[in-house]
């Protein structure tokens, strides 16, 4: 049973289509599967998540008091220091879960797409061959965000310094704070689509997976956008009820509850989000009519999680093919070399080496 639409046919979906099939990929393959991931990585990021929004609105509410009723005694201060340093915790550990469930979940509907079998247990001795790739991705992406942010502050800052007229300076936030909206969905696809590129393509990451995401983007833009700006709002809206919730004046089981419940929708979006970016991915090969070699993909995936060596079978010939680490006197790296199935051929083998 084929997993997912080919690329071929995928490239004609809208980002509706693109999300309907994403979300059929748990149930038509491996539901335990993805529940261990799930449980193991995208739970604790999207309690993570929860909890940062809890920590920064009661930082927002020490900081309130600091500067508006001048509570200046050395414990407030010491409060802003120690949830400060919490804060910094929270935003590693919020990217360190978030590159994690990328790695695990990118990984897994690939292998899936290769026809590549994969248990949960491997997916996790991969992660970590995997993760160097991204987080170097990320850093390439976060100056981006940098960059982006200072653009929009920056001449802000200058019109309220120079005094202007308060309509034309409202006129000005509101163009600026469009144009950073809009750059900062592209600059989410950009990075969504590099990190599938980091984790799919042999050797290509960082600058290089942030160009080739550039490159699929082409055509494919307003997809991408609806697609992140889909995602971030409803991120964006389980957070305020979540807020709304713990700063509301209700019995505390219904806090509790509340809280379960955006925990629970949390969870599925996250989810949801990383299926989408792989199968985008492959709606964007489709487009550019590069097709996505699944030999290739397998003997790659196979290099994440089995390390030196890896079996793969050729979809051609039925045959397997393992490829170890060879050193000769001209080249190191993998060399393939047949492995036949029979007994018969085994034995051959055996009796050319001179072994009973």
């Amino acid at each position: 049973m084929e997993v997912f639409t080919a690329a071929e046919d995928l490239k004609f979906f809208d980002a509706y289509q693109i999300i309907n099939e994403a979300v059929k990929i748990p149930a038509k393959s491996s539901p335990l599967k993805f529940l261990l991931i799930t449980l193991t990585l995208i739970l604790p990021l999207s309690l993570i998540q929860l909890l940062f929004e809890t920590h920064t609105l009661i930082l927002y509410h020490i900081i309130d008091d600091f500067f508006f009723f001048h509570d200046s005694s050395p414990s407030k201060k010491q409060f802003i220091r120690t949830y400060s340093i919490h804060e910094f915790f929270y935003i590693v550990s919020l990217f360190l879960f978030s590159l994690l469930s990328t790695s695990a979940i990118v990984f897994t509907v690939a292998s899936l797409y290769a026809s590549k079998p994969v248990s949960f247990i491997p997916t996790l001795f991969a992660i970590p061959r995997v993760f160097k790739h991204l987080v170097i991705t990320f850093f390439y992406v976060l100056l981006l965000m940098i960059v982006n942010y200072f653009a929009y502050c920056i001449p802000i800052e200058v019109l309220v310094w120079l005094d202007v007229n308060e309509a034309l300076l409202w006129g000005f936030v509101i163009i600026f704070a469009i144009t950073y909206g809009l750059v900062h969905f592209y600059v989410t696809a950009l990075w969504h689509l590099a990190s599938v590129i980091s984790v799919l393509e042999p050797n290509v990451y960082g600058l290089a997976a942030m160009n080739k995401s550039k490159q699929l983007l082409g055509g494919r833009t307003k997809i991408a956008l609806e697609l992140a700006s889909l995602y971030l709002a409803a991120t964006w809206i389980v957070e305020m009820v979540f807020e709304l919730a713990v700063d509301s004046h209700v019995h505390s089981m219904v806090k509790i509850l509340m809280g379960l419940l955006c925990l629970f929708m949390l969870v599925a979006i996250n989810l949801t989000g990383l299926l989408v970016q792989s199968v985008f991915f492959f709606a964007c090969k489709g487009h550019h009519n590069q097709e996505v070699d699944k030999k290739v993909l397998y003997d790659h995936l196979g290099e994440y999680d089995l390390g030196d060596k890896s079996v793969a079978l050729n979809p051609k010939t039925g045959s397997m093919e393992m490829q170890s680490l060879v050193k000769d006197q001209d080249t190191v790296g993998y060399q393939p070399f047949a492995v036949n199935a029979t007994a018969d051929t085994v034995g051959d083998q055996n009796v050319e080496n001179g072994e009973p």
